[in-house]
């Protein structure tokens, strides 16, 4: 065979082989990107409909086969009729494709889309930049602590992707890439700080569908009905949280109003205005029963706030205007949608309303037609033995409290317009909705104006950091009845049938950690109580700082720095000062970390400059025995010779075999640049 055929055969092996590197480096690049991009949409799975995240997986799957075994990409009529079959299913889903869960599933859906024509590295780019956007449609749901340190970690791997689009044939190794990476997103954590200060605060949704965007709040509502009570009991998320500036009330005083529900239909109760809602309330009681604290609420898209019975005066929100009505009920004009947090004070020792006008008092007296004649005609009896309130409320308690009741998260629907009676007369197996609602009706069926409450009752104290943190599960209901001497006057029902839950303030629900099975979980009791009080504490700390940071903490931060307006010149200044600041201190930090060069070379450096003088500049390739005979063409004399030995001793010294560049001979060589320094070269 001929050298020519074996050099042939030799490039075209070596093609072959180049040819192959290449394509695993690909495999290898495309499949590190998919992984990356489940990872970002992971946090939206359990909020998106189980269709698309099940479409996206199935797009993810079907790229990492064709990637897998080379095959080719889809046609693109393939492409574009998948897109619209993704509109449409999200049309059917949501009758809309714009809004917050239309928009975030549909660009997840787009994703996996754009997955299926990933060819080029501008492709690669779109992909990510459209995962980064992906990321922070995870805010919509969750701005917990776990949420921004996944965001963090995904950004790493993102760059991580972009990095192996970039690099060349000399690619590093994965651990090198994941160092930078992470070393470029620590750098740029002080420019994030600096925009999270700074930047303005939007107050609503950034999408501007506020039904859409509180669509899945939690909390009370405006009614109550059997059952209505079964979703909060079984949530642990907090509703409110609450730090005395004194003593802690006990638990039986751990009232919280929301809610006052003084309508019934014979199913449903409801919030009733009257035409005396609006006329603030007479309030008296022992000026030693005061507490004073700072409440943090929870967005709940509902206008009511929940303060300890009963608050004396309207606490102090900026930007709104709170009132206290009539019954207590604190409200705000519009529908809190953000975390706020305010200054209250209260009484636990209280009477109010005995001036309420006889129109009122007989709305409050008013039952359905032909409902729960069971109840009414008990009614009837127990008013003809007990004619005065006390007593007759103190009658029903004690049937309750010695008959065959119980209290129970389990119990029967009881349905239609005689549900009290197939309650309080059949089963009688409920929680404090049933009771709250029973003994109203049997007090108003008695001629005795009555209403049910809705709020919280009790909470846990968290000794990390001394807040009482009430949660959805302490959601509570009881009754008011009116009475002349005595105003309104609170029935909690429960204390009867569960006094526990009143007195102790353990809540209806079971508390996570104690309904927890298996032996180490019951071993360990005390210390996942301590974790998680640790971690309610981290919590309530990054809720309080970071999610709830306000236009008003803004402001008050700026004030500090001299700035006390909020306007878009001095928020321009501010944003430009502190970049600078800390582009200052990176770039400072860069320059002193940056490696200097060895001795030896410095003095290279030194010697050529000092060349330089006879009018001829080394080229930045140029090797210095080269350089030195270019010199010295020019040269004559002891000049010459001066050039000549000193190129030569540096390039001995720094290349030679077995020479040693110690103290001694750089000092020989800084002699021999002073020598060139002094000789006189041709202009």
């Amino acid at each position: 065979m001929s050298s020519t055929a074996l050099m042939t055969r030799g490039l075209s092996f070596a093609g072959l082989k180049a040819t192959l590197a290449r394509r695993e480096r690909e495999v290898r690049d495309t499949l590190w990107l998919l992984a990356t991009i489940v990872f970002a949409v992971m946090p939206l799975m359990p909020v998106l409909p189980l269709w698309v995240s099940a479409g996206f997986l199935v797009l993810v799957a079907a790229r990492t086969r064709i990637t897998w075994l080379g095959r080719r990409l889809p046609p693109r009529w393939l492409l574009i009729a998948l897109l619209l079959a993704a509109g449409g299913g999200i049309y059917a889903q949501y009758h809309t494709i714009v809004g917050k869960d239309a928009g975030v599933a549909y660009i997840v859906l787009l994703l996996g889309l754009k997955l299926m024509e990933l060819r080029a590295r501008r492709d690669i780019f779109v992909v990510v930049f459209l995962c980064l956007f992906v990321i922070l449609t995870s805010l919509f749901d969750a701005q917990t602590i776990l949420n921004a340190l996944w965001m963090l970690i995904d950004m790493v791997l993102l760059t991580v992707a972009l990095m192996r689009a970039n690099f060349g044939a000399s690619d590093p190794p994965l651990a090198v890439k994941l160092r930078l990476a992470t070393q470029m997103t620590l750098l740029a954590l002080p420019l994030m700080v600096v925009l999270f200060v700074l930047f303005p605060r939007v107050s609503g949704p950034l999408w501007g569908l506020p039904a859409d965007a509180y669509s899945n709040l939690t909390g009370l509502s405006e009614s109550m009905s059997p059952g209505s009570f079964d979703k909060l009991v079984q949530s642990d998320e907090i509703a409110f949280q609450v730090k005395f500036k004194g003593r802690l009330p006990a638990p039986s005083k751990r009232y919280w109003r929301g809610p006052v529900l003084s309508f019934f239909d014979g199913r449903v109760w409801r919030i009733g205005i009257s035409r005396t809602a609006f006329t603030p309330p007479e309030i008296s009681g022992r000026e030693s029963s005061m507490v004073e604290y700072t409440e943090t609420l929870e967005p709940s898209n509902r206008p009511w706030l929940f303060l300890l019975d009963s608050p004396v005066a309207p606490p102090a929100i900026a930007g709104e205007n709170v009132t206290i009505r009539s019954d207590l009920q604190a409200v705000v004009e519009t529908p809190i949608h953000d975390r706020i947090r305010f200054d209250a004070r209260s009484m636990t020792d209280f009477q109010f309303g005995r001036n309420e006008s006889e129109a009122h008092l007989a709305e409050l007296r008013l039952l359905p037609r032909n409902s729960n004649p069971k109840m009414q005609a008990h009614a009837a009896e127990l008013h003809a033995r007990y004619p005065k309130a006390e007593d007759l409320v103190a009658a029903v308690l004690a049937e309750i409290h010695d008959g065959p009741f119980y209290y129970t998260l389990t119990p029967p629907l009881y349905a239609g317009r005689n549900g009290v009676d197939a309650f309080f007369f059949g089963d009688r197996r409920g929680y404090c909705e049933h009771y709250a609602g029973a003994i109203t009706v049997l007090l108003r069926a008695a001629g005795i104006p009555a209403r049910v409450v809705t709020g919280y009752l009790g909470g846990e104290v968290n000794p990390v950091n001394g807040y009482l943190a009430l949660r959805q599960r302490d959601a509570h209901a009881w009754a008011e009845y009116w009475d002349a001497d005595t105003g309104w006057t609170r029935v909690d029902p429960t204390a009867a049938i569960a006094p526990e839950r009143v007195e102790q303030g353990l809540q209806l629900a079971p508390d996570p950690v104690q309904a927890a099975s298996g032996d180490f979980i019951t071993s360990n009791v005390g210390l996942l109580r301590y974790l998680r009080n640790h971690i309610d504490a981290v919590t309530n700390a990054w809720d309080q700082f970071v999610v709830g940071y306000s236009g008003d903490d803004q402001e008050g931060l700026l004030s500090r720095f001299g700035i006390p307006q909020l306007d878009w010149q001095s928020l321009t200044i501010g944003l430009v000062v502190m970049f600078s600041l800390v582009l200052a201190v990176i770039a400072g930090q860069a320059i002193m970390k940056r490696e200097k060069p060895a001795p030896i070379v410095a003095l290279y450096e030194r010697l050529c400059k000092e060349a330089a003088r006879s009018g001829v500049s080394r080229a930045f390739s140029e090797a210095p025995g080269d350089y030195a005979r270019r010199v010295a063409a020019g040269l004559d004399g002891e000049a010459q010779k001066r050039v000549i030995e000193a190129f030569a001793y540096y390039q001995d010294l720094r290349y030679g075999r077995g020479r040693v560049v110690d103290a001694r001979a750089l000092a020989d060589l800084r002699r021999r640049i002073k020598l060139v320094a002094r000789a006189s070269f041709k202009s």
